[in-house]
């Protein structure tokens, strides 16, 4: 396995960005973990509700191409930068309001616009921060540390519910992903 100098210049940040890009993926398998039944059981969300908050989830990815067009002048750390709050602000909404469908679906369209803003720009710093010729390998690894942090936050989720917890806290993993949003939001104003 080669080391990560090989791969990514050593003028750049990418150890702060690919700390923040595990962070984030940390941050998501909680969210995630929980979420559909969080919308189940307390939100008391049926198929067709589901279907509404689907479409609000997906609308800023649909967006996109125009929201980054309005803020074509800005680079794409300052946009990482702006995804990282926007997911965090979505992600504490969950934590802090009350669980109405409506202010559910709001939270959930909220950190979407986040994600999706981010999701955008982790392939160009990615490969800006890469080696000449080592842009492939860089965005496998960057593609690499997003994925073990997502899949550490589910195995979070399973081991705790399955094991030291018998009701399902949905608020304490909220806002124990919003703290992990925080933290990659601090790295990711680093980067």
């Amino acid at each position: 396995m080669k080391k990560l100098t090989e791969i990514f210049r050593s003028n750049t940040k990418y150890k702060v960005f690919l700390l923040s890009i595990l962070i984030t993926g940390l941050s998501y398998g909680l969210y995630k973990g929980v979420l559909d039944n969080f919308l189940a059981e307390v939100v008391q969300m049926g198929e067709m509700d589901r279907g509404v908050t689907e479409f609000f989830r997906e609308l800023p990815g649909i967006l996109l191409v125009l929201i980054l067009a309005v803020f074509y002048m800005l680079s794409a750390e300052t946009l990482y930068k702006a995804g990282a709050v926007i997911m965090l602000v979505g992600m504490g909404m969950h934590a802090v309001l009350p669980p109405t469908k409506v202010l559910a679906t709001l939270a959930i369209c909220m950190y979407s616009l986040g994600e999706h803003i981010q999701i955008g720009m982790k392939s160009s710093i990615t490969l800006g921060y890469a080696k000449t010729d080592r842009g492939g390998e860089a965005l496998g690894i960057q593609g690499s540390v997003s994925q073990i942090g997502t899949l550490v936050g589910y195995l979070v989720i399973v081991a705790a519910l399955s094991f030291f917890v018998e009701s399902q806290p949905y608020n304490l993993f909220f806002w124990v992903a919003t703290g992990l949003a925080v933290l990659s939001a601090v790295f990711a104003a680093s980067v």
